[in-house]
């Protein structure tokens, strides 16, 4: 007798050491635990969420959310950047197709004699001197831009611009993409102005130069150079850096619509986490004012 009421006293102090956690459970928890098992524990989530998101729910749809409407703007606006961006590349390309069209008429032209080819008079060269902005050397006015576009070219070939991802954008590639087999990278410079991997092609002695004349107002006429490709210095690779203006630009473009989509689907995500589950959960906005509504305030400009 004595030994029964000892093991049921021993049972009643064992089960008031014990912690029941779960719906209905009579299971003592385990060690660094609240619950019994895994499935105890579930069930006490699952009950919770039954309980509770109903309501929370219908808060949230009650009460209006600053930080939502927000973020709706912000997406309005980005959206809104996108096309515009987008809008641009087309502009681009219409650009590309013209330079195309000016080119192409510059080769069904004649040579002119009387074209001005930007030479300079003996006089004008001993009176201003000239350095080169690349490497520092006094040089000629005459042969400035030709100096100044090799002395780029050259130090240009030391530093390399490599990455191990081909690009795939929509339209051409303004990139070079030469596959550098030996550290197994794609040249990243742009396609018109590398200077290892794009050559310059040979200019004929009946060439024309082409380029746009520009009236006083700095503005294009229809008008082009008719002068020998080989001899005009005023208009020296004027077609090159034309495409690589445009080119450079397309990249700007193709830069800023990367970080649209990443500032998009950050904005996505939180809009989704707020109203998600866990949020519901985590968080409560109390209105303690129920009979005057909540107005969502303007955003700041």
């Amino acid at each position: 007798m004595v030994c029964l009421l000892n093991f049921s006293r021993l049972h009643c102090i064992i089960r008031s050491t014990c912690v029941f956690v779960g719906p209905g459970c009579i299971q003592a928890n385990r060690q660094g635990s609240k619950y019994c098992s895994d499935e105890c524990g579930m069930k006490l989530a699952q009950r919770r969420i039954v309980e509770f998101l109903p309501q929370r729910i219908q808060q949230w749809n009650a009460s209006p959310c600053v930080a939502e409407e927000r973020n709706k703007k912000s997406l309005e606006g980005i959206r809104k950047q996108q096309i515009e961006a987008r809008q641009k590349l087309l502009e681009l390309d219409l650009k590309h197709k013209a330079l195309d069209k000016i080119v192409e008429k510059g080769k069904n032209v004649t040579i002119s004699q009387d074209q001005d080819t930007g030479d300079t008079d003996e006089a004008d060269v001993t009176e201003f001197g000239y350095y080169c902005v690349t490497c520092g050397s006094e040089i000629t006015a005459k042969g400035a831009l030709r100096h100044m576009e090799k002395c780029f070219a050259k130090y240009e070939s030391q530093t390399s611009f490599g990455s191990i991802f081909k690009t795939r954008i929509e339209g051409n590639s303004m990139f070079c993409d030469f596959y550098n087999l030996q550290h197994k990278t794609y040249c990243k410079r742009l396609k018109v102005l590398c200077p290892d991997h794009a050559k310059e092609p040979k200019v004929g002695g009946h060439e024309v130069c082409g380029c746009p004349i520009l009236n006083d107002d700095f503005e294009e006429t229809t008008e082009i150079c008719r002068a020998a490709k080989r001899k005009c210095n005023k208009h020296y690779c004027w077609e090159k850096l034309r495409r690589a203006e445009i080119d450079m630009e397309r990249v700007r473009q193709w830069q800023k619509i990367e970080e649209l989509v990443e500032q998009e689907r950050i904005i996505k995500v939180a809009m989704s986490n707020r109203a998600g589950v866990v949020g519901l959960m985590l968080h409560q906005t109390i209105d303690h004012e129920p009979h005057r509504p909540m107005k969502v305030p303007e955003p700041v400009t």
